[in-house]
């Protein structure tokens, strides 16, 4: 996982258009009832993870306009929706976010995550953050784990500030992991030490609490 600093902020123009877009296309893709499933393929950014938070609140927002719709005000819950997860990993921040939305989404509608092929740094939480008991994984899908790097340059005071901003986020995480997994901090803290990636298997995200079936 990468640690970024803000961006220049986009236009009012540039974000008017991209909402646009974005809520236009998800609504295309209700309204032609493609299913409940969403992915996410390939690094953790702000373009996919952008996509990725439209479709989790386009979802989660169709079904309550059910509920609304049939009048059944008690139903406080909504179809599953299945989330694949296939990445190398990418940026810290956009992982959070991400997390975030999961985490107010599965108060309404379980979130049954996937992992394909790779799932690695930020995917890592991604898919233990999914539904309890609903988390699965390919028998050929590799995880790994790492600690937090950033890539700042600047004043020594710049740069003592962006290491405690690092340290925030890396404590965040494993904070996350422990709470969605059967890892305790320490165990966490051990693998990140490390100075080379953490890498593993389906069995070894079993036995870890990361996930809670292989296929």
């Amino acid at each position: 996982m990468r640690y970024t600093k803000n961006k220049p902020k986009a236009t009012e123009t540039d974000q008017e258009e991209t909402a646009q877009s974005d809520v236009g296309s998800f609504l295309s893709m209700l309204a032609d009832d493609m299913g409940r499933t969403i992915g996410l393929y390939g690094e953790v950014n702000g373009d996919n993870c952008k996509s990725l938070v439209a479709q989790l609140y386009a979802m989660k927002n169709s079904a309550k306009y059910n509920i609304a719709e049939n009048g059944d005000e008690e139903l406080d819950s909504c179809e599953p929706m299945e989330m694949i997860i296939s990445t190398e990993g990418g940026h810290v921040n956009e992982m959070f976010a991400v997390y975030d939305v999961m985490r107010q989404v599965k108060k309404q509608c379980e979130i049954h995550t996937i992992g394909l092929g790779k799932v690695m740094s930020a995917g890592v939480l991604l898919l233990a953050a999914g539904t309890k008991g609903k988390r699965t994984a390919g028998s050929s899908c590799r995880l790994m784990i790492h600690s937090i790097s950033g890539g700042d340059f600047g004043s020594i005071g710049q740069l003592e500030n962006n290491i405690k901003e690092v340290k925030w986020h890396q404590n965040k995480f494993v904070e996350a992991l422990a709470h969605h997994s059967d890892l305790s901090p320490r165990q966490i803290k051990s693998l990140l030490r490390k100075k080379s990636d953490t890498y593993f298997d389906a069995t070894q995200a079993l036995k870890w609490g990361i996930i809670d079936e292989i296929f």
